[in-house]
């Protein structure tokens, strides 16, 4: 009951205002926030005896009345409020309402709300109050306001870049960004919407246009949400449902080169091969393990989130090909199972039926852990229930007999038809309930199939090569098709790389490096030579043409040097001779090296002979012979070494030493050899000559008496002296006779010279000459003077 009726008597004519409403006969249209009293108003209680109707309607076509009633007390069953959704009594009844049983919140619907009812277009409201004649009512208080019901809007993408494809998928590489312009079409109007966007990976953004990079491949379904300003919150219901294919890292298995190490001079070849990458979404994945225990009574479920089937649902059983679960229970005569769609339909798939009979290979009730699952199939398709299916003797531990799962599919209890109607987007759930105790088992999977041509097609892509090449390199000798023949010149690493483009626009490389060796650089080696003892065995020491065929080598350390007997052997790396400082060899036998660089395979083979051969010959050679300089002193520098191949004759430089030496002693001795580039100590200088076999120091030649000699020839005399005269010049010759005498320069002003006398004719006077004099002896020699003509005596005299 209200109190403070007095207060409300004093006050009512300021309390109460345009938004508020007393309880009344009359038509009051209002949306302005105010209150709705009984007719005691705020502070004071409904009257006895009261018969009003009041019909309140909204001031703004296409809203709704609405009344929330915060207060509500009458006298129960005595006095009541009848509230009816139209412009009067005669339409629909939304209610009656007495005592303390409050109305809450009433909004007037704009359609019927009961069958055969009659619709409310203007969104009225009409309340009858009735009392009796006896004790106050304290009333009631309701805030007064409109409902403004949602307007019709669908979402739709304007555009986008890139566009979308053909296939309305919208097809871009990783990293690349895409700019979505969207709209909404109103029924009413836009004024104040806003656009949320979806963007298919857990972020969202934020108006009509809007931008998104996707970094990962994959299958993005993009939605926009349009909403007004209405504050019942009215948003589009529809789904754009975009959906965005980004490109998949390509296969590159197979893009290999034949060799990823080759010795230096080598090539090699270098496949390309790439396949695009299928991306699928797996739209059955199933359930989790659930363990089915031996307490009755004792139920368990487990969920299958499915979200391929956008806005489809079942329409026929046989779209739902079949359930299967991968179990084993000990008793299935008390196993219950259910499944349930999104939308609460349900089907029964076993019923408790079959008594002791196993599935799967089960492990009775002693808590040792779960047995063995087989896969049972209910399908529409199958023939018997499970419980009539026929048995296999179960294994061990438990023995028994189980359900052959091999006999299935089996027909579920209910029909796969109560699923129509269903949608198959959502949560599924299989619900199982053991209904006895001591036995238990396992549900390790279950899973669900449906049609495939239910399936959404954008639920995968595979992208296609639309071009693939290797880039170009000055190291690859020839290209067939995908596979390039590489030789580089030089050691060291070199990559190459195969570029792809798929149909998406997207490009991607693939790296292949091979290792180039260090190049095997070698000597030609030396032929060994043993002296003929006539008693054999001949002992070589083959060693020593280890460092003649490393002498030139920068990495002598890395490489490694055997011996062989055959040129196979070599090459293959087998059969290397031991005791390599004193091999017992015969006279021509061949011997192969191997040098391999560190094991790499990496190898060359190069053959010297050994020799068994008697003294070295030593040939006859001329004299040495040099003119002396022009100091004529005896003394010049020869270069030995032009006599070798003359003394060697037919044999080989490369098996043989020859030194020369200034008496028999040294050469024989092998001591005091001479440097090539020697000169002279006396004229003419005896030269004795030593010829060993460069494989065997003992086995040599000397010559007992000088083979040549160094000769130094004086150089001839071309002096002579000049007397000049009034017309040239007379030469006297002091030195060696039969030259021949010659200007130099050749003068140019008529002036000649007797070659034979060097005698000069035809001078000018006072000029210049230089007369030159050459030898032809066996050392010739030049000499020069320069002389002055005489100037004629000044005859002339006066009168």
């Amino acid at each position: 009951m209200k109190r403070f009726l007095l207060l409300v008597v004093t006050t009512i004519s300021f309390s109460l205002s345009a938004q508020d409403i007393l309880m009344q006969n009359g038509i009051f249209n209002q949306c302005s926030p105010g209150f709705f009293y009984d007719s005691g108003g705020e502070f004071g209680n409904a009257g006895n005896d009261e018969n009003f109707t009041l019909t309140l309607c909204p001031d703004s076509p296409g809203f709704q009345a609405q009344l929330n009633f915060t207060q509500f007390a009458l006298q129960a069953n005595q006095d009541f409020l009848t509230i009816y959704n139209g412009p009067d009594a005669t339409y629909d009844e939304i209610g009656v309402f007495t005592a303390v049983s409050s109305p809450g919140t009433i909004t007037a619907s704009l359609t019927e709300i009961n069958p055969g009812g009659q619709p409310n277009p203007d969104g009225c409201l009409t309340i009858v109050y009735t009392s009796n004649d006896s004790g106050p009512s304290a009333g009631w208080i309701a805030e007064i306001s409109c409902f403004e019901p949602c307007q019709s809007i669908d979402a739709v993408l304007v555009s986008s870049t890139p566009a979308a494809n053909a296939e309305d998928v919208i097809r871009i590489c990783q990293g690349e960004e895409i700019t979505f312009e969207g709209d909404g079409v109103f029924s009413s109007d836009a004024t104040g919407a806003t656009y949320e966007w979806d963007f298919g990976d857990g972020t969202n953004g934020t108006g009509q246009v809007v931008s998104k990079t996707y970094n990962n491949e994959g299958i993005y379904i993009v939605n926009l949400t349009v909403s007004d300003d209405n504050p019942a919150g009215c948003s589009s219901s529809n789904f754009i449902n975009q959906f965005i294919h980004v490109s998949t890292d390509p296969d590159f298995t197979g893009t290999q080169a034949a060799d990823s190490t080759i010795c230096y001079g080598d090539s090699t070849d270098i496949t390309g091969q790439v396949e695009g990458v299928t991306f699928a979404i797996d739209c059955a994945n199933g359930g989790v393990q659930a363990n089915l225990g031996s307490q009755g009574g004792q139920t368990y479920s487990s969920e299958l989130e499915l979200d391929c089937f956008l806005g489809q649902t079942i329409t026929n059983a046989s779209q739902l090909e079949s359930v299967c679960l991968v179990m084993e229970h000990t008793y299935i005569g008390d196993l219950e199972i259910i499944i349930i769609s999104p939308s609460g339909q349900q089907v029964t798939l076993h019923n408790q039926t079959g008594g002791g009979t196993f599935v799967g290979d089960p492990i009775i009730s002693d808590g040792t852990g779960p047995g063995t699952g087989w896969e049972y199939c209910f399908s529409m398709s199958g023939t018997q229930q499970l419980s009539a299916g026929p048995t296999i003797p179960g294994g061990t531990p438990t023995p028994g007999n189980s359900v052959d799962p091999a006999a299935g599919p089996y027909l579920p209890v209910g029909n796969f038809n109560s699923f129509v109607g269903s949608t198959i987007n959502g949560t599924w759930t299989l619900f199982i309930e053991d209904h006895l105790n001591i036995d238990d088992g396992t549900i390790f999977t279950w899973s669900l199939n449906f049609d495939e041509s239910l399936l959404e097609s954008d639920f995968a892509f595979t992208p296609m090569i639309s071009s693939e090449a290797w880039d170009a390199d000055p190291t690859i000798t020839n290209t067939t098709g995908n596979v390039i023949t590489v030789a580089p010149p030089n050691e060291g690493l070199y990559c190459y790389t195969y570029r792809v483009t798929d149909d998406f626009g997207c490009e991607y490389t693939e790296e292949v490096c091979i290792n180039v060796l260090p190049e095997i650089v070698t000597e030609a080696p030396s032929n060994l030579f043993v002296c003929d003892t006539g008693m054999p065995p001949y002992i070589f020491d083959l060693e020593v043409n280890t460092a003649t065929v490393l002498a030139s080598s920068t990495i002598p350390g890395d490489m490694i040097v055997t011996y062989h007997n055959s040129f196979g052997d070599a090459s293959g790396d087998i059969g290397a001779i031991t005791g390599t400082n004193a091999y017992s060899g015969t006279d021509g036998e061949t011997i192969y090296i191997r040098v391999e660089y560190q094991n790499s395979g990496c190898h060359e083979v190069l053959p010297f002979t050994l020799n068994v051969a008697g003294q070295p010959d030593i040939n006859d050679v001329p004299d040495l012979v040099l003119c002396d300089d022009p100091s004529n002193d005896g003394f010049e520098e020869f270069d030995l070494s032009v006599q070798t191949l003359g003394i060697l004759g037919t044999q080989a430089a490369t098996d043989f030493n020859v030194t020369y030496h200034l008496s028999f002693a040294d050469a024989d001795g092998d001591t005091g050899e001479l440097p090539l580039d020697y000169t002279n100590t006396i004229n003419p200088q005896p030269i004795y000559v030593r010829v060993e076999s460069a494989g065997d120091s003992n086995c040599y030649n000397a010559t007992a008496n000088p083979l040549f000699n160094l000769v130094v020839v004086p150089r001839d005399d071309a002096s002579f002296t000049v007397t000049p005269n009034c017309n040239g010049a007379t030469v006297t010759l002091t030195g060696l006779p039969g030259g021949t005498f010659t200007f130099n320069p050749a003068p140019t002003d008529g002036a000649v010279i007797d070659p034979n006398t060097g005698e000069v004719t035809g001078g000018t006077p006072g000029a210049t000459y230089t007369i030159e004099y050459t030898t032809n002896g066996t050392c010739p020699s030049i000499n020069a003077q320069t002389f002055d003509v005489i100037d004629v005596d000044d005859a002339s005299f006066t009168m």
